[in-house]
Order: structure tokens, then sequence, then C-alpha cells
């Protein structure tokens, strides 16, 4: 972490992935968000997404629609751990996904498509790129225990959640039997 960065975490001593962007950082983030708004919808009255710093996981950014309101959502170990790469880069690349979908809607606009591609050139980033390689710590997904005649299975939450609640069933590749649920104390 280059030293003239520092002041844009807090915990700016440790390297840890914990560590949260300070309010510096987040008001970097909230003005750049305006300022590519401003410039690539200079024309329309139009008001910016919610912005938020509560994302997890292996993803950098995220631009969500949500009963019709669009929020970004960053995550800040990113931030923290490779300020050059994420700012303005990742940021302009969320902002980006909002302005395709203002101005060609919920038509048939690949998310990473050309007109993406180009929108993000003309905000500056000479070769977009839809990921990143920052080693982000991943989300810890919660494992379900299953079991058949011939082993014992984990799925995910989702999967568990697909059989009880939409009553979803599943089978064991091996012995064919239907897996069932093993309650643990």
């Amino acid at each position: 972490m280059e030293q003239r960065h520092k002041d844009y975490y807090k915990n700016s001593n440790t390297k840890t992935p914990k560590a949260a962007l300070c309010e510096k950082g987040e008001t970097l983030i909230r003005a750049e968000v305006v300022r590519l708004f401003r410039k690539f919808m200079p024309l329309q009255e139009t008001a910016v997404p919610a912005i938020h710093f509560n994302l997890k996981g292996r993803a950098a950014g995220q631009w969500r629609l949500q009963g019709g309101q669009e929020m970004l959502r960053f995550n800040p170990e990113a931030f923290v751990l490779d300020w050059e790469r994420h700012f303005p880069e990742t940021v302009a690349h969320e902002v980006a996904h909002a302005l395709i979908y203002r101005r060609y809607g919920a038509r048939r606009v690949r998310p990473h498509g050309k007109e993406w591609q180009q929108l993000m050139q003309a905000m500056g980033v000479a070769r977009p790129r839809v990921t990143h390689t920052t080693p982000l710590t991943a989300r810890k997904m919660r494992e379900y225990l299953y079991e058949c005649s011939c082993s014992r299975h984990t799925l995910s939450a989702r999967r568990h959640y697909l059989i009880r609640e939409r009553g979803y069933r599943y089978q064991c590749r091996q012995c064919g039997e239907w897996l069932t649920h093993v309650r643990t104390p």
C-alpha cells in the first residue's frame, strides 16, 4: 500500500482485509460517481443511484436494479488492498453499467458488450476488464449436510433452500438414491 493513499483507510497500519475505507475514501468514490454521471448524462436531470460500501466476496463492485431502484455497491476490501487499480476503474465499470441501462433500457444489450466497452473507453479506461485480479476474501457460504445410502454430501445454502422451500429433490450420482437432510444438533 503506497504511503500517499494510507489516509483513505481506517486501520491503515494493517494489511488486514477487514480494514475499511475511511470517510475520505468513500467521499472520493462518491464524487467520482457523480462526476461520471454528470459528464456522460449532461442534458438529463437524473439522480445518481444509491451508493453503498457493503459488498462482500470476490466482486469489487456491483450495479443492481431492484424493485425499479438502481444501486451501486462497492467492496471496501478491494479498494483497501489495491486503491490504484480500483479507483477509478471499478467505479467507472459500475457507472458504465448504470449508464448503459439508462441508455438502452432492458433491451438485450450484453453486460460487457461493445456498448459497455465503448463507454468505458470514453471514460478513460483504455483496456476495459470484466474481472479484477485483487485477491479478495471469498464469502463464506453455509453448507448443509445430506446423505444417501453410499455417502454424505454437502449442499450449498441455495440448494438447501430449494429443497426446503420449493420442493426440489436431488439424487446421488453414484447410487441414485434421493438425498435426505442430516439434522445436526
